[in-house]
Parts: C-alpha cells; sequence; structure tokens
C-alpha cells in the first residue's frame, strides 16, 4: 500500500457507506443540488453476479455468497471476531449494504416503542417520537414500494401501500385460520417486495430465492430505489473504497482517508459535513479507529458509549409439519403474515418488551432437506427419501423476533490482535443475552408451537432460543439521546462532541423494537437528509465558530 495519501477530492457532504441509510442520505440530498460523494468499501452488484443465477445456488449461499464476512473472506470484507465461537455476524458489503442478502420483511415499530424508559425504566426512550418519524417512514415506503395491505388496527393510520401484499398461499391461509381461531391480531406483512409493475422494475415472479438476490430487481434494496436517482442527480459513488479513518482538525471533521482496494493507494477527501452510515459494526469500528492523541478513545466519543449497547433481537424458529401441502417452497420468501399479538409489554408473562411472530417461506428442497430452522436435518441411508417425502412441501415456519434490552457489556470494540486486508483492526464483538430477553423468546416458542397445533401440525419442532450472537439487525451502538452524557448522538443524528459529524444507521437506534429494523432506518435516513437541507448553513456556521475555539490547541494530525 502507498504511504502517502494522494489525491484532494472535495465535498458538500461526505456519506460513508452505501446500504440503506447511505442511498436515502444521497438521493434525498442531491435532489436539493447538494454535493455528495458516498464511499462504499464493497462493489455495485450487477444481477448477473447474484447467486441467485447459478445452478448451484444453494451451494454458493456456504461460499461466497455466505451472509457471514467470515465465510466469504472476499476482498472487500473485514472478519469479525467474538467471544463466542458460535456467533455469526451478518453483513454484506455492497451497494445496498445487507439487503442484498435480506427477504424483504418490512415492518414499523408502534409508537410506545420509542417510550420504554417511561414504560419500564429498563430502556431508554427514544428523544423522538413514532409521530415525530411517521411521515418520514410514509416517504421512504412510497420509494422503496412497499407491498402491504392498508388498514392495519395495530397502528395509526398511515400512507397507502403502493403494491399489493404477498399472496398468502397454503401455509398462510392454514395459520391464519389457526390465529382467528386463537383470536390473536395477524396482518398480512409489510414486504420490499414489488408485486407489480413498479418505478420502472419488474414484479416478483415468486421465483423463492430472495436471500440470493434478486435479478429481476422485484426486492427493494437502496441499490434500486434511492441510487440510480442519487447518480442522476450528480452525487458520486466511490465503490471499493475503505475508509481508514475519519480526518479531524480544531474540533471538527474535515473529511475522510480511504484506501481504494483496487489500487492500495490512499486518498483524502476533504467535506464540510460527515454522515457515518456503516451500520452497527461498521460504524464504532470506524469511530473507534479514528484515535488519535487528542481523541484516544475515538471520535464522538466523549459519552464512552460508542460500541456500547449493541443489540441482535433474539431469535427463536418454529415449524409445524402438516400432513398435506404447504406449498412452503412457492412464492417470493418474504412473510405472508405476522403475529402482533404480543408486541406490548404485559409484565404478567414475566418479562418486559415483546416479540412478532414472522411467518416465513423456505427457499427449496436442499434447505429443507439440510433442517432449514430447526437443525433436524433429513435422515441419511435407507429411510431418506420416505423422511424427505413426510418433510419437504409440509412444512410451515415461524421467525420469533424479540426485543432485546441494550446493556453497556455488549460491546464492539477493536480487536488488539486480528487485522483486515489493510492491517486495520478488525471489530471484535462481546454479547451475553439478559435473562429477560431468553424468557421473552422462549415464551414466543410456546405461543408460536400453540399456533402449529391449532392450525393441526402434526409435528412440531423448535430451534430453541438462539442464545450466539447472531443475525442482520446491528443496533444500538452510536445511539441516540437528551444528553452528551446517556448518547453518542442527538435526535438530529448529530454528533454531541462533532458539530459537522452525523450518524445514521442502525447504529443510531436507541432501542431495537421487537420488528426488523430497516424500515426504522430507512425513515431516520430522509428525516436526516431533510434537516441538513433546511439547516445547512447554520451547521456550517456552527463549524466556524467550533473551528475558531480550537484553532490554538487541535492542529490537524498528519495522515501518513
Amino acid at each position: 500500500m502507498n504511504a502517502t495519501p494522494h489525491g484532494n477530492a472535495r465535498t458538500e457532504v461526505l456519506v460513508i457507506g452505501a446500504g440503506m441509510a447511505g442511498g436515502v442520505l444521497a438521493a434525498r440530498l442531491s435532489d436539493h443540488g447538494v454535493k455528495v460523494i458516498c464511499l462504499e468499501q464493497g462493489p455495485e452488484l450487477h444481477p448477473l453476479e447474484l447467486p441467485h443465477m447459478s445452478d448451484l445456488f444453494e451451494l454458493e449461499k456456504t461460499r461466497n455468497a455466505n451472509a457471514h464476512p467470515n465465510v466469504r473472506g472476499l476482498q472487500e470484507d473485514y472478519p469479525v471476531t467474538s467471544d463466542d465461537e458460535g456467533s455469526s455476524i451478518r453483513m454484506v458489503s455492497a451497494v445496498g449494504g445487507s439487503a442484498n442478502k435480506y427477504s424483504g420483511v418490512w415492518m414499523r415499530p408502534r409508537p410506545s416503542d420509542f417510550r420504554k424508559g417511561t414504560e419500564h425504566g429498563m430502556a431508554p426512550d427514544w428523544p423522538i417520537s413514532y409521530e415525530e418519524l411517521a411521515p418520514y417512514f410514509d416517504i421512504c415506503d412510497s420509494e422503496m414500494g412497499i407491498a402491504g395491505l392498508d388498514g392495519n388496527p395495530a397502528y395509526p393510520p398511515y400512507a397507502p401501500r403502493c403494491n399489493p401484499a404477498l399472496p398468502m398461499g397454503r401455509a398462510g391461509r392454514k395459520l391464519a385460520s389457526a390465529l382467528d381461531r386463537l383470536g390473536w391480531h395477524w396482518w398480512p406483512t409489510d414486504n420490499a417486495i414489488v408485486t407489480k409493475p413498479f418505478d420502472g422494475r419488474l414484479p416478483c415472479n415468486h421465483c423463492g430465492q430472495c436471500v440470493m438476490g434478486c435479478p429481476r430487481g422485484s426486492m427493494s434494496t437502496s441499490a434500486n430505489s434511492f441510487w440510480p436517482r442519487a447518480v442522476r442527480n450528480g452525487a458520486e459513488l466511490r465503490t471499493f473504497a475503505r475508509v481508514h479513518r475519519i480526518l479531524m482538525s480544531n474540533g471538527k471533521a474535515t473529511g475522510a482517508l480511504y484506501e481504494d482496494l483496487h489500487t492500495g493507494a490512499l486518498h483524502r477527501i476533504r467535506a464540510d459535513i460527515v454522515i457515518v452510515a456503516a451500520n452497527g459494526i461498521g460504524t464504532p469500528r470506524l469511530l473507534l479507529m479514528s484515535a488519535d492523541g487528542t481523541n484516544g478513545q475515538g471520535i464522538a466519543n466523549a459519552s464512552g458509549l460508542v460500541g456500547k449497547n449493541l443489540m441482535f433481537h433474539p431469535q427463536a424458529f418454529v415449524e409445524g409439519l402438516f400432513d398435506d401441502p404447504m406449498d412452503s417452497y412457492k412464492g417470493a420468501r418474504g412473510s405472508p403474515l405476522y403475529v402482533g399479538e404480543f408486541h406490548e409489554t404485559d409484565t404478567a408473562r414475566g418479562f418486559v418488551n415483546g416479540y412478532t411472530m414472522i411467518m416465513v417461506r423456505a427457499p427449496g428442497a436442499g434447505y429443507a432437506a439440510m433442517g432449514y430452522s430447526t437443525f433436524r436435518p433429513v435422515d441419511w441411508g435407507a429411510n431418506h427419501h420416505r423422511h424427505f417425502a413426510e418433510m419437504f412441501n409440509r412444512q410451515a415456519w415461524f421467525l420469533n423476533l424479540a426485543e432485546d434490552l441494550p446493556l453497556a457489556r455488549n460491546t464492539v470494540t477493536l480487536d488488539p490482535l486480528k487485522k483486515d486486508s489493510s492491517g486495520l483492526p478488525v471489530p471484535k464483538v462481546s454479547y451475553r443475552m439478559h435473562d429477560q430477553d431468553r424468557r421473552a423468546t422462549q415464551h414466543s416458542i410456546v405461543k408460536a408451537e400453540e399456533v402449529m397445533r391449532t392450525a393441526g401440525a402434526r409435528i412440531v419442532n423448535n430451534s430453541g432460543v438462539l442464545e450466539q450472537p447472531c443475525g442482520f439487525h446491528l443496533m444500538g451502538t452510536a445511539r441516540m439521546g437528551f444528553t452528551p452524557t446517556d448518547s453518542v448522538v442527538n435526535k438530529w443524528h448529530r454528533s454531541w462532541d462533532i458539530d459537522n459529524l452525523f450518524i445514521c444507521d442502525g447504529s443510531s437506534m436507541a432501542t431495537s423494537f421487537p420488528v426488523t429494523p430497516t424500515a426504522t432506518i430507512g425513515a431516520m435516513a430522509v428525516r436526516l437528509a431533510d434537516h441538513i437541507v433546511r439547516n445547512k448553513a447554520a451547521i456550517l456556521q456552527t463549524n466556524a465558530v467550533r473551528e475558531a475555539a480550537h484553532a490554538a490547541t487541535a492542529p490537524e494530525r498528519s495522515l501518513a
């Protein structure tokens, strides 16, 4: 690698990370003529490069297409170490981020989810309310083309869905009938999957291999919903650009130093405003790596909370085996329905917070044979074909997501020994589930099993509570809050310590909610972009005041 950085690009706003938040920010800011450069350490994926297009797609899921960067080991990946050998921290380095390998489940929190401090005190309140964020949910949902059914009584009214809901299928109808008999609230799930022609994109053909990437573009991600517009507007997207650190001078962020992974050359970008959107692990890693003589604990970390309060969502799978065909391998992977009956806190259950049961489909015969979610593979030997026939296409599944508490002991730090391919320290995860979260997840297993038995399942299996750090949902490690001591950023995602540094991704979530986080991340990014457009002059004026105050005490460090 070259030892001296070269290049002196300048922009108004530098966005680090081209995932959900990065794409929204680039598009919304450039809509208003703001000059934006975005640095993404992964590639822009072409549809023909997706494993979905391979005859060996199921095998590819265990190799280069694996969701775990430690397994993939691609040039653009960085490993993640952990105290727990069974951990599986899943994320994707590419334009569109981890949504390149998600199933499109798109869920909103409820108003009560923003008030956990008031509700039970074991987690903080958010400094913003559902009502404040609701218009931005509507904007992001509309641009993503979310499919669903209007009128969900569990929520205040919100904008009509752009696309019809996914078909329920046999399994969905059977579980819905059981839920009706139990009298529990359920609703067709919102999904980031277009079910009719939308914005020049083809509708879903229900092939079912969503997590292998959608070559039709029917799965909505920032890569096909926001980035095309951002680029048309003039936003500059630099791929294979690994950021080494955020540059600081006189108390403000001045840009970033990054490496071109193709050539190994170092480049410097100057910016008036820096936004970090590198996910709940990548963001604290970068803030910690940006430490220098005056910021020994990393930047934006006067609170000491950067990298703390990591949340994943405790998970469990429940499987029902039925006598009748379920067509469970047919249709979009997404979620035909979810159960919201246990979303709210009821301390009579023995825990605070709640959980959601999400009906999911399976991608195909190979996964079914390997045991899919409950890890009970088909027998080998003389009974193989009989056992397979008894299982395949006769299954239905729930994925249960519980809200986990933000705990200071659950952290992302820098591994003192292991480095990535650029010689940078890799993130190390330490995570231990709170017992109350374990009780919530176990409760979800019992209730999901009740649904399966009510639906007529002859056998019901479960995965147990998945104890190891696991999942795409990486949250809480640079959270927003009310004061510089209880949080890393304020209600506008602005660092308490650095006036022109913003953090907007899963890391800035104060709590995890018992629902998938992508819709919330997108809404937060819309809100932040609009805030910056309205207040850019004031932000830059504050920068100038801070720079003058620090001019004599904080000279810029060497870039070498």
